[in-house]
């Protein structure tokens, strides 16, 4: 772009170079901080769990190997998503662990986890126990009986609200004791420590613990930012320069877009709605459907949502897409709808959507009294809960079940995880990310974490529902889970609307009054 400019004989004036420097310095400092910041509420929140599980150990388990001892720290591993193992440590040596049935005492030769806290508890430094790089955390059981318990925790955990998003924007984590010892780093992770690694720096430091989070920016991201913003402010004051970005600008929303204009063929009647059954784990009923956007481009074929999408997202032109996406379903459904009053369908919200003050207007006069509010579910990610640095989403999504809709929590697993959310805002379904289900009957690490995320979804009393079944193993798997609802390829792919209302009159006796949520971005 800036060949383009030079070429034209238009350079962009010093002042406005120096400016939108600035701007793309603290557009980096933002993000490491708001990174930096939420690692460091999390590494505080787990070690302020550990502590408390801690010291109530040492307060009703005595210093021996006694079955009492051993049923309490499977108990105490059981309960956690935290904790992988639970230890009582004895004149240097493990007597009792959770994993183990045994009795037979194990010495501890690595250091860090010989260390005796004066108080509170001590964080030992990373060690590979069996395939598994740990932290342990151990405090001291009780003054003259030499003794102290332990819990380790896999140290990738620290970093789980932003692991993703960081190495997205090419950000480096490293999560750090006071005395300058590792504890994790993640992120764009290469061969040099992140001490010696290039670029912007930011230290946030922990609130109740001596750990600190160093957050690093990649040079390349800052200049490929710098020379977005630097052509930007130079536009400002060249017409010439103006017409040139904006000319560049709809270029690049035209190729991301898949070669069209996202506005124009929605007026052109290229957008198509399709309904992915929902069914019952329990009894393979249809009990619900998943609306999926599908876009016909009339040169390119069917162009899948994740093309165009972000387009839309970044225009706004998502609120007046959705806005057809519920105008469509009323027209598809709603005598099916009204036939089943236990079927559900629903559809995904974009952050653009929780600024827009005429959606909740918008989904009344738009169902009015032809689809019942019961029957509509709306989807919201990690992500996009994330990065609302207000209450609007909390409000909106409040405001939203006040009208009787359902609220889903989608790909699960994947960003935050965050217990807070699932708690502080008013969810009714969670969606398993299909990452999870594609690891079942592998050998991958995260296999088990669908029991973890299943046993969470029932003590918070939300029901499950499994993305992305392609194999009987995997149904048999989740079944056995009592997962309450799935969906995917085994079951049935995506459907236009004639053949979705063809597929559930076929099962229509199996129309039992269940139902999940959609998304309407996702194939």
């Amino acid at each position: 772009m800036f060949a383009l400019v030079a070429l034209a004989g238009l350079l962009p004036p010093a002042a406005f170079v120096a400016i939108s420097w600035f701007q793309t310095v603290q557009q980096m400092n933002t993000l490491m901080a708001r990174y930096a910041s939420a690692v460091a509420d999390r590494a505080d929140q787990i070690f302020g769990t550990a502590e408390s599980t801690l010291a109530g150990m040492s307060q009703t388990l005595p210093t021996r190997c006694s079955d009492e001892t051993s049923q309490a720290l499977r108990r105490t591993v059981f309960e956690s998503i935290y904790f992988q193992e639970a230890t009582l440590v004895v004149d240097g040596a493990v007597v009792c662990s959770s994993n183990s049935t045994g009795k037979s005492q194990q010495a501890i030769t690595y250091r860090e986890n010989r260390l005796v806290p004066d108080r509170g508890i001590h964080i030992s430094a990373p060690v590979r126990l069996a395939r598994e790089r740990m932290v342990s955390i151990v405090i001291h059981y009780r003054a003259g009986d030499n003794a102290m318990f332990g819990l380790h925790l896999n140290p990738l955990l620290l970093g789980d609200p932003v692991r993703k998003y960081a190495a997205e924007d090419q950000i480096t984590l490293a999560i750090e004791r006071d005395d300058g010892t590792l504890l994790s780093q993640f992120g764009l992770i290469g061969d040099l420590p992140i001490s010696q690694l290039p670029g912007n720096r930011l230290v946030v430091q922990g609130k109740r613990y001596p750990i600190r989070v160093t957050a690093v920016g990649s040079p390349a991201w800052l200049l490929h930012n710098w020379q977005q913003n630097a052509l930007i402010f130079a536009s400002l004051g060249l017409i010439t320069s103006a017409l040139l970005f904006l000319l560049l600008l709809y270029l690049w929303r035209h190729q991301l877009s898949g070669g069209g204009n996202v506005q124009d063929a929605l007026a052109d009647g290229q957008f198509h709605v399709y309904y992915q059954p929902m069914i019952d784990a329990a009894t393979g009923a249809c009990v619900g459907a998943e609306s999926l956007l599908r876009w016909h481009h009339p040169q390119l074929g069917t162009v899948m949502p994740g093309t165009f999408i972000a387009s839309a997202e970044q225009s706004g032109f998502i609120v007046t897409l959705t806005k057809w996406l519920m105008r469509r379903i009323v027209k598809d459904l709603a005598t099916l709808l009204k036939e089943n009053p236990g079927f559900h369908v629903s559809l995904n919200l974009s952050p653009q959507h929780f600024a827009d003050p005429k959606l909740l207007a918008d989904i009344k006069q738009i169902f009015g009294q032809k689809v019942a509010p019961t029957q509509i579910v709306f989807e919201v990610t990690e992500h996009e809960l994330i990065m609302n640095e207000d209450n609007r989403a909390l409000e909106v999504l409040k405001n939203m079940r006040a009208l009787g809709a359902r609220i889903a929590i989608d790909d699960f697993g994947s960003g935050y995880s965050s217990l807070k959310y699932l708690s502080q805002f008013p969810f009714d379904y969670l969606k398993i990310d299909k990452a999870f289900i594609d690891a079942i009957g592998t050998e991958s690490i995260t296999a088990g974490l669908v029991d973890t995320i299943v046993q969470i979804a029932n003590q918070l009393k939300l029901k499950t529902v499994a993305e992305g079944v392609e194999t009987p193993e995997q149904l048999s798997y989740l079944r056995r889970l009592k997962v309450d609802f799935v969906q995917g390829w085994l079951l049935s792919k995506a459907l236009p609307a004639d053949q979705f209302r063809t597929f559930v009159a076929a099962n229509k006796s199996y129309l039992l009054g269940a139902g999940t949520s959609v998304d309407p971005r996702h194939a």
